[in-house]
């Protein structure tokens, strides 16, 4: 699946729930990690909200981190 990130830098909400969950991040953790607000987070992961390019970006980069 990092193959595919690594392609586009657009991500659904499916993909970024299978990031969160292989890398054991949680939403606070999101949050500390990237400084973006629980509430959009949480938007994005339920597709109320488009994920930016750059959340893509730095999800992938803590992604790399934590394996």
């Amino acid at each position: 699946m990092l193959k595919h990130l690594q392609k586009e830098n657009k991500i659904t909400r499916y993909e970024l729930q299978h990031l969160m969950l292989k890398h054991r991040v949680s939403i606070n953790e999101l949050f500390l990690k990237t400084g973006i607000p629980v509430n959009k987070i949480k938007g994005y992961l339920t597709g109320r909200r488009t994920i930016p390019t750059y959340v893509v970006d730095r999800i992938k980069q803590i992604g790399e981190q934590n394996d």
